[in-house]
Parts: structure tokens; sequence; C-alpha cells
């Protein structure tokens, strides 16, 4: 129960903030879709004589979701490049919002204000379990031997001159060390994390890590709980592997910054992010919006590179890919149940 009150705040939480922002952006007769021209309208309307009728896909833009990065407003700025983009190849206007989380960006599919997400295996696993939500794509990564996987490493990470060099370390010094998680709802930053507390011997399965160290954290993002180690604030950061190692860590961290930073125990096999789309979004769009995408990935790879180091995106099995995260949700014993099934499509 300690840990289902928090997630159902944050879930409830997000429900607010996604409602909010994506009624906002799309009633505010002011306020242009990220696709927008340069004279603040969509590009059918730029053509649209004045007794033509408004084409249903100009009424209705097809809403994407990001999430947000170390930088905010490049992540922004990177978004909306991508919707002129993809706005040209569907023929259609695209929307890109950039929600506080990911709990936001589930209950955004869930109530259908979305209809595309980027998002993490757990939280696509939350969006179909609740709302039908299915997976359109995954996001390639270059390892640290340059392969190309649609797999990553949960990696915990503390200072290079702390007295943290170890699981073992951990383990004996749990009671005196400050954790910070990515997020509750983090694939990498807290389930495949937690999971390596389990086989350390740390925890049991269903305990709380607040049990185990002097003060458990949420970062809300990979760069924030990172930011956390750096400036004292906390001794371990669970986050991805490419946050400090290889080609991408740039986009989430400096150099210098990782100087002052170690690995100090890894977990594999974590599903890499996925574009999901909603319950409700026909067939027709999504296998329009699936290649859209994958000539995004190969023209324009510097957009995903610079938003989230991904270097392309692919089309994988849904079961397979996140099996390794339903395994992972059941042997951690974290009290989130039926993630194997979906809610009725409509």
């Amino acid at each position: 129960m300690a840990l289902i009150l928090p997630v159902l705040r944050v879930l409830c939480l997000a429900a607010l903030v996604a409602a909010v922002v994506s009624c906002e952006e799309r009633a505010a007769p002011t306020a242009p879709p990220a696709s927008a021209g340069a004279d603040g309208t969509s590009p059918a309307a730029a053509t649209a004589t004045p007794t033509a009728s408004p084409a249903p896909a100009a009424a209705k833009p097809l809403v994407l979701l990001f999430q947000r990065q170390k930088d905010p407003e490049q992540t922004r700025q990177n978004a909306e490049e991508a919707a002129r983009y993809l706005s040209q190849a569907l023929g259609r206007p695209v929307q890109t919002v950039v929600p506080g989380d990911y709990g936001a960006s589930v209950q955004a599919l869930v109530s259908e204000q979305a209809d595309a997400a980027y998002l993490s295996a757990l939280p696509f696993l939350l969006a179909r379990r609740d709302g039908g939500a299915r997976l359109l794509l995954a996001e390639v990564r270059p390892d640290l031997t340059g392969a190309r996987r649609t797999t990553s490493d949960s990696v915990w990470v503390a200072r290079a001159d702390g007295p943290v060099a170890s699981m073992d370390d951990v383990v004996a010094r749990a009671r005196d060390l400050r954790v910070c998680f990515t997020s509750r709802t983090s694939t990498s930053g807290y389930v495949m994390a937690t999971l390596s507390l389990v086989r350390a011997g740390l925890l049991r399965p269903g305990q709380d890590p607040r049990e185990a160290f002097q003060s458990v954290a949420f970062g809300g993002g990979y760069t924030q709980a990172l930011q956390e180690v750096l400036a004292g604030r906390a001794d371990l950061a669970a986050v991805s592997h490419y946050t400090v190692e290889g080609p991408t860590a740039d986009v989430y961290t400096t150099p210098a910054e990782r100087e002052r930073l170690r690995v100090i125990a890894r977990t594999p096999d974590v599903p890499t992010h996925l574009v999901a789309v909603r319950r409700g979004l026909s067939p027709e769009v999504a296998e329009q919006l699936a290649p859209a995408l994958l000539r995004l990935s190969s023209e324009r790879p510097d957009l995903l590179a610079n938003v989230y180091g991904a270097s392309e995106l692919r089309r994988v099995d849904e079961a397979e890919h996140v099996r390794p995260t339903v395994e992972a949700v059941e042997a951690v014993g974290l009290p989130i149940e039926n993630l194997t099934s979906q809610s009725p499509a409509r």
C-alpha cells in the first residue's frame, strides 16, 4: 500500500495536467498548432479558399507527446520541428506536447487526449492495461561496442570520489545512503534498479526501498536524478546507462560531470523507449504514422539524437519487447497487477 498510494497520487495529478494542457492547446483559438506556418495558419488553412469546407484532419490535429530531458526548451524546439516534418509527411496538422512526466503521458493516452506518446516500457504497460494503448515502434540505441540494440542497461551511479564503488558497498552501507530514483514510472530508473536490489538481497520482493535506505527521492528525469548526486544531495542515482556512457551521454550530462561520476552496478536487458498509440486511433492513421516516423528517424536522426540520444526507430514484437519489464515487476513484487492484459479496444 505504501507504494500504491504515491503512484495513484502521481497519476491523478498527471491526469489533471494532461487534460489542462491538451484542452488549452487544442481549444484556444489564438494558439496555432506546432506545425503552423509563419502566418499562424495550418498547412490546410493556408491553401483553403474562403468557401472551402475545412478538412477534418485540420480541425483535429494529431497530438504526439514527447518526454522532457536535460534541456526542456531544446526538447520543445526539437518536438516542434518533428511536428513540422510529420505534418508534411502525413498531409495533416501534427501537434506536439512535452508533459512534465510519464504519468501525464499515460493519462493523456488513457483519456484519449493524445494520439501517440514516447514512453518507456512501464508507462506503456499501464497505458495498455488501462486504456488499450498499443506499441507502434521502439527506439534503437548503440551500446558501448557500437552494436545497435532495442535494449539498454539500468545503472546505479555514485560520485567518483565517494565511498560507494560496488553493489556490495550499497548493501553494507544502505542505512547511511540517500538514493534518488528517476521516477516511480521509470523502467530503468526504478523497476530494474529495484530488481537489482532484490537480487543483491537488500530488499525482499514487495519491500519499500525506504525501509532499507536513509532516504529515497525521485528526480523526475535522468538528468535531474544525476544532478542530485553531483550536488551532494544524494549518494546514488538509478538511471539508464546511456546517460553517462557511450556516444549519447552528452544529451544528459557534460564530460566534466561524467568525470565526477562512476557506474557501480548495472542490470541489462531493459527495453528501449517506444512510441505508443492510443486505443481508438484508426489502424489507417497508425499505419501512416509508423512509416512517417521511420522516415523521420532515417532522414532526420538529429531530431531523435538531440532529444533522446536514440539512433533510429524500428518495428518490434510488442509482447517480446516489454516482456523483461513484466518479469521484473513480478520479481520485484511491485503492487501493479494485470500488466499482461489490456483494456478492450473500442
